[in-house]
């Protein structure tokens, strides 16, 4: 992603679509979020244990886009929904501080470069316009990680 600092919401969002993040939109307040609806999904974890994963996907070969915040420390995986967990998958992952976004809810995804940003989030892993991975391969780098 290459970009000026100063772009506007709008052309954030806009560009976050050219990378296949459909939906992404500017809101009144000047954030830029994307709605979970349809397959569109989220796997949150906490922060270190999400650099541990997305090293992991890595080595796999697909990772997808990452998102991370510093406070409190949490990593985003943008995933497409592809099947319910299994409850006791499900309650393993709760219990570790994983959950997969509620469908519905939105992630604000950052208006700038780096760790710094107004929204407090920044790319681990920023889209590049391929598809994104199934909930299914990133639950199961996750457990790998466990």
């Amino acid at each position: 992603m290459t970009t000026s600092e100063g772009d506007s919401p709008g052309r954030w969002a806009a560009r976050y679509q050219s990378y296949g993040l459909h939906g992404a939109h500017a809101t009144a307040p000047g954030f830029v979020v994307l709605p979970l609806v349809g397959a569109l999904s989220v796997v949150n974890t906490p922060g270190e244990f999400g650099v541990r994963v997305l090293a992991e996907l890595e080595g796999r070969g697909r990772p997808g886009p990452v998102l991370a915040r510093r406070r409190p420390a949490r990593c985003a995986f943008l995933v497409i929904y592809d099947g319910a967990l299994e409850t006791v998958v499900s309650s393993c992952l709760e219990r570790r501080g994983v959950c997969v976004g509620p469908h519905r809810s939105n992630v604000i995804l950052p208006t700038g470069f780096g760790p710094v940003t107004k929204e407090n989030r920044y790319w681990l892993r920023p889209p590049n316009g391929e598809p994104l991975p199934p909930l299914s391969a990133i639950v199961e780098a996750v457990v790998d990680c466990l």
